[in-house]
C-alpha cells in the first residue's frame, strides 16, 4: 500500500516540479533579454530555437519526448517577458531598499547625460558601506531632467 501511494503522488509531484523548472527558465530568459536590451517578443524565437536545437541534441537520450515537452512548455510571450522583467525589478528594487536600511554610511554618484532623444537623462548610483566594512555599489535610478542641467537643476531633480 506505502508503494502504491507513493506511486501515486510522485504522479502529481513530477508536473509540478516540471511546472516549475519552466517557470525558472523563463525567468532566466527574461532577465537575459532584458539586460542585454533585447526586444521581449524575442523570446518567442528563442523558445523556436530552443525546440529546434533540441530536436538534433536530444537524438539518443531516452526522455527526448519529455524535454521537449518541458521545453514547449517554457512562456516566452511578449506579455510573459514583460511580466517576468518587471517582477525582476520591483525585486531588485526590494532588495536595494532592504541594503539602503542595512547600511551604515551611503555615497552617491551622479552622472548626467544625453540619450538617443536628445533628452538629458541623471543616473543616480549608490555604495553602501554596511557595518562589516563589505561595500556595495549597484545604480539607484535614473531622472528625465526636462530642463536646464545645471546643478541646482539637477539637485531640484533629485529632491523631487
Amino acid at each position: 500500500m506505502k508503494r502504491c501511494l507513493a506511486g501515486e503522488q510522485a504522479m502529481f509531484t513530477k508536473p509540478l516540479e516540471k511546472s516549475k523548472a519552466a517557470t525558472i527558465a523563463s525567468y532566466k530568459i527574461s532577465h537575459i533579454l532584458a539586460k542585454n536590451k533585447k526586444p521581449f517578443y524575442d523570446g518567442v524565437m528563442i523558445k523556436e530555437c530552443f525546440l529546434e536545437a533540441a530536436e538534433s541534441l536530444f537524438v539518443y537520450f531516452k526522455n527526448k519526448a519529455e524535454i521537449i515537452s518541458t521545453i514547449k512548455d517554457i512562456q516566452l510571450s511578449r506579455q510573459t517577458v514583460t511580466r517576468r522583467v518587471a517582477t525582476i525589478n520591483k525585486n531588485l528594487e526590494s532588495q536595494n531598499m532592504n541594503d539602503l536600511r542595512d547600511c551604515s554610511y551611503f555615497l552617491l554618484q551622479f552622472d548626467e547625460y544625453t540619450d538617443a532623444t536628445d533628452v538629458a537623462q541623471l543616473c543616480i548610483f549608490i555604495r553602501m558601506i554596511f557595518p562589516d566594512m563589505t561595500v556595495k555599489e549597484d545604480f539607484l535610478t535614473m531622472i528625465p531632467l526636462k530642463e536646464c542641467t545645471r546643478g541646482v537643476d539637477i539637485y531640484d531633480s533629485f529632491l523631487k
